[in-house]
């Protein structure tokens, strides 16, 4: 079994869309309609957009993560965040390298590498 999915309630779905787009490839769309738009990836992963009233951020151990292909990919991205003025949360720059990020609606997002 593996995790397909996430299901995000967000306050605009086209920013969010091009938040996860730009930054974590989740750029195709497969499923788009008045109440959910459902973006893929490269390889298959979903991440679902749903407009509503955010709940509120994801408490601070929570988040979800995409796996970067090696350490300087992370390093890369982290400094495209900054460049971009994306708020960090946290970041570790060793075993395993993993930078996190808050998205549009201020949940925790993480790209790691071992």
């Amino acid at each position: 079994m593996s995790l397909n999915h996430v299901s995000l309630t967000v306050a605009d779905r086209e920013a969010s869309a091009a938040f996860y787009g730009h930054y974590f490839g989740m750029s195709k769309r497969v499923h788009d309609d008045d109440h959910l738009l459902i973006l893929a990836d490269k390889t298959g992963g979903l991440l679902a957009l749903v407009a509503g009233q955010v709940p509120g951020p994801f408490p601070p151990a929570n988040h979800f993560g995409f796996q970067a292909a090696s350490a300087q990919d992370v390093r890369d991205l982290r400094d495209r965040f900054a460049a971009d003025g994306i708020p960090e949360a946290e970041f570790q720059p060793k075993g395993p390298t993993r930078v996190q990020v808050f998205d549009p609606d201020g949940n925790r997002v993480e790209a790691f590498a071992f």
